[in-house]
């Protein structure tokens, strides 16, 4: 709830005045509901006994009732004779009170007509009545009024936030969840505003307001009245941890759901290319079921508590009228505790008290479907801030920039080092430069840091250590805006926006006129195939894009980013995904687009380097050889091999180099031995069918018999098979005998270990390098998270709340993500289960390691 707190007031900001004017509204309705209760007292007392007069209990409505004792209204008072005065109503002394002895010995004298009380109630009724009403929809209103202000304000900074996060963050997050955070986790905190807040406020006002006038009345038949009070208070508590946490569960549970109804209607043509209809239905159904269960709980608890309420509210309602009955017949009550006097309570006083009960009693029942909203807002706020706690990919310089806001385009890299795991350096001491208007290509195999370095131009990321300068000034003291106005970029797979084609190719330009944005078109030889559509630049693009080819979408992005005009361009694989056709196409696009610009182009394509004017060449984060086309070639270097692998399926190829294919047949399981391991994640053979070679983590082709359990090794002209294939990897054996698809999984070994219950073991916590935490695995399982009830507690907020769950499963420890935000990382890869080896670093986050070791 401190969280939920918290995340209201800093929101609320420039609203609190009204959030004030709001409480003040609602005190003056919740007055006006008390007092318009009061005249159910004063006409039963007073016609009961004229004696039982307002004023007695209220001396300050003798001169206002005075005004009512008029002949107009009570025909008694109507004088004799014409030229008498109007006649007085007979005087009656007040009732005698207990708690004031001088009520006794000299009772106070009333004298107020019966009728002119009860004309005075009435009118009293009805203002306040209306009172109320108008209150009431002021500040329902309020509540409205702030609520879509909060919930619009949520948004956007929410929304702002996940733009301003990392890439390599948003890589690890499930899209799904995070629309839930966006859209149904800030409706539950606009529905606590919009309902739960005025009705919980107006209920502990009306508490506090209804004791205190009842206690005004008589101390005695109240504390008799509220005794059950304490019991409903407790059994609300009760059920308030319950509910909450069924809440959370249906929270977590709705965001899954999102998750994978975002993925599978990305994926369509997929499941149905594989047929995995009835898969994903049973996937996506398992969510529901969770989230059905999580309802149904809390529903259950609900349910269960409602006629609780019902019932004690029932028995007080019993023991007031039994008691005040008795007492207003003339009878004393002792109860050992006081003793309640004969004729204390008049009929009025038992009218008054049961509605009060009344307005007492059902903030009490409110209080449980406040409970379950309060869970769901609160459930709904631990999530957003969890992301809202998240550190943005960099930082925007705050000095004010006087300098050029159209750049030259001359880049140099000093000394640049770059990680995105604390101790795995992707880049490594780039020392390059890039005069303006040079054109440079970046080649290298898979994982060598091409993107990455381009991606440090545009200050996507922070650079670790070393300086990129762009005309001679660190990217650090640009705004971000300056900078990246200056840079554009064309991707491997070109993203279309929501809306039509001239909108799509003016987000290079805000602002374009109808001419540059043809102009722009035609240059990137997309004109033509526009104004052959039905609408012309007026088409409108379907989600993604998905109503143009590859070709046409890369044409559209290059038409953008010839009318931002930028002079730096980065192009990353722009035609990677393209038939021979389209990438002509597109290429001609692209001479147009890289004329006088500085250029970096990364290419896999060896064939589509001619024009450059420099080839770089990368290998585990080094530049390893840089110059000409035709120098790199005849060095016979990295570049050299990676022309004759490009080159190896190249048809005019001789045959002696065709490729040699051979089998080797790494581990091969009795059928006893299968049936109880099950199938072992081979390599990385979840998804991606590929052994991976434990030091280098190099790709090979392999086969897996689910049969025969028979692993086959495919690779080019290999000789033999090393060591390293089956390198001490742990082992995770899955639960179904058909190999899963889904996001690459970590290796695991070919070899499987004999399990040892005894081994004693520990894991460290190291934050930012340094060792913050030790905890020696002495119990079976372990939680791990933020939440201070957690077993291994890590007070980050770059660590959710229940972050990851650390057991023991047949002498093996396991370590699995629970809930969290920032995922688990093993060597680079996403897991969500692994069995732990000695010296196994387990990142939380790129800055946070949980180490496994084992004692000797």
């Amino acid at each position: 709830m401190m969280i939920l707190a918290r995340l209201l007031y800093r929101n609320l900001k420039g609203y609190r005045l009204l959030v004030v004017f709001a409480i003040l509204v609602t005190f003056s309705q919740v007055g006006c509901d008390l007092l318009a209760a009061m005249p159910l007292k004063f006409i039963p007392s007073k016609v009961n006994n004229p004696g039982s007069d307002p004023a007695c209990s209220f001396p300050f409505l003798d001169p206002v009732l005075s005004l009512f004792d008029t002949p107009l209204l009570d025909p008694s008072l109507r004088p004799v004779a014409a030229n008498q005065p109007p006649g007085t109503p007979p005087p009656a002394p007040c009732p005698a009170t207990p708690s004031d002895p001088s009520s006794i010995t000299s009772p106070r004298i009333t004298q107020h007509s019966v009728i002119g009380v009860i004309v005075f109630s009435l009118l009293m009724l009805l203002v306040f009545s209306l009172l109320s009403a108008l209150m009431s929809y002021i500040e329902l209103y309020l509540a409205t009024f702030i609520a879509q202000q909060l919930s619009a304000h949520l948004r956007a900074e929410l929304f702002d936030h996940l733009q301003r996060l990392s890439l390599d963050w948003h890589d690890r997050q499930k899209k799904g969840d995070l629309v839930q955070r966006i859209t149904g986790n800030i409706a539950d905190i606009e529905k606590l505003v919009t309902d739960g807040l005025v009705d919980l406020l107006a209920g502990s006002l009306t508490l506090i307001g209804v004791a205190s006038i009842m206690l005004f009345i008589s101390v005695q038949y109240t504390i008799l009245s509220l005794i059950i009070t304490p019991l409903l208070f407790l059994l609300v508590f009760s059920y308030t941890g319950g509910i909450k946490r069924a809440a959370r569960k249906k929270s977590k549970a709705a965001g899954k759901i999102a998750d994978v109804a975002t993925e599978d209607m990305n994926a369509l043509t997929v499941i149905r290319a594989f047929t995995l209809e009835k898969r994903e239905n049973t996937r996506f159904g398992a969510y529901v079921q969770s989230h059905q269960a999580a309802g149904m709980q809390a529903g259950r608890l609900q349910a269960q508590f409602t006629p609780l309420v019902a019932v004690l509210v029932a028995l007080g309602t019993l023991l007031v009228i039994g008691v005040g009955g008795y007492v207003a017949a003339g009878n004393s009550m002792d109860l050992r505790i006081f003793t309640i006097q004969g004729s204390t309570i008049d009929v009025g006083t038992l009218i008054l008290f049961l509605t009060y009960l009344k307005m007492l009693y059902q903030p009490m029942r409110d209080l449980s479907k406040l409970t379950n909203v309060a869970s769901n807002a609160s459930s709904g706020a631990e999530r957003i801030q969890e992301v809202l706690d998240q550190a943005p990919e960099v930082v925007d310089t705050i000095e004010e920039y006087r300098g050029p806001t159209r750049l030259k385009g001359d880049i140099r890299f000093e000394n640049v080092r770059f990680n995105y795991l604390h101790d795995q350096p992707v880049l490594k001491d780039i020392n390059l430069t890039i005069p303006a208007g040079r054109k440079v290509a970046l080649v290298g195999y898979s994982g060598s840091g091409k993107t990455t370095l381009a991606k440090l131009i545009p200050r996507f990321y922070e650079i670790g250590e070393g300086s990129l300068f762009i005309d001679g000034v660190k990217i650090s003291d640009y705004p971000l805006q300056v900078l990246r106005q200056n840079i554009s970029l064309v991707l491997q797979d070109s993203v279309l926006f929501e809306g039509t084609i001239r909108e799509n190719i003016e987000t290079g330009l805000p602002g374009a006129t109808m001419d540059q944005i043809i102009s722009a078109a035609m240059k990137a030889n997309i004109h033509e195939m526009i104004t052959r559509l039905p609408n012309g630049y007026d088409t409108v693009v379907r989600e993604q894009g998905s109503n143009f080819s590859g070709g046409q979408k890369q044409r559209l992005a290059i038409a953008r980013a010839i009318l931002r005009d930028t002079p730096i361009l980065i192009l990353d694989e722009p035609t990677a995904n393209l038939d021979v056709e389209s990438e002509a196409e597109v290429m001609r696009a692209l001479n147009t687009l890289i004329s006088g610009r500085t250029v970096l182009t990364i290419s896999h394509r060896l064939s589509t380097l001619g024009k450059v004017d420099e080839i770089i060449v990368m290998s585990e984060g080094h530049i390893v050889e840089r110059g000409a086309f035709d120098e790199l070639k005849a060095k016979n270097g990295v570049f050299t091999h990676l022309l004759e692998e490009q080159n190896r399926y190249n048809l005019d190829r001789d045959e002696d180099e065709t490729l040699v294919v051979r089998s080797v047949h790494v581990k091969t399981l009795p059928p006893a031995e299968r049936m109880a391991r099950k199938t072992a994640r081979v390599g990385a053979l979840v998804g991606a069918n590929a052994l991976v070679d434990a030091d280098t983590l190099t790709g090979i082709d392999t086969a897996l018999d689910a049969d025969t359990g028979e692993v086959t090794v495919v690779t080019p002209a290999i000789t033999s098979v090393t060591s390293k294939m089956t390198a001490q990897i742990p082992v995770t054996p899955i639960s179904r005998p058909s190999l899963p698809t889904g996001p690459k999984e970590p290796p695991s070994e070919v070899e499987f270990h004999e399990l040892n219950p005894s081994t004693k073991a520990q894991v460290q916590i190291q934050v930012d390098g340094k060792i913050v935490s030790e905890h020696p695995l002495d119990q079976p399982s372990f939680t791990i998270g933020r939440y201070s009830k957690s077993d291994i507690q890590i007070a980050s907020p770059r660590v959710s709340r229940r972050h990851a769950l650390l057991y023991q499963n047949d002498g093996v420890w396991i370590i699995e993500d629970a809930d969290s935000l920032n995922g688990l990382t093993w060597r680079g890869y996403r897991i969500s289960q692994m069995a732990l080896s000695n010296g196994d670093r387990i990142y939380l986050d790129p800055g946070i390691v949980l180490q496994y070791i084992e004692e000797d």
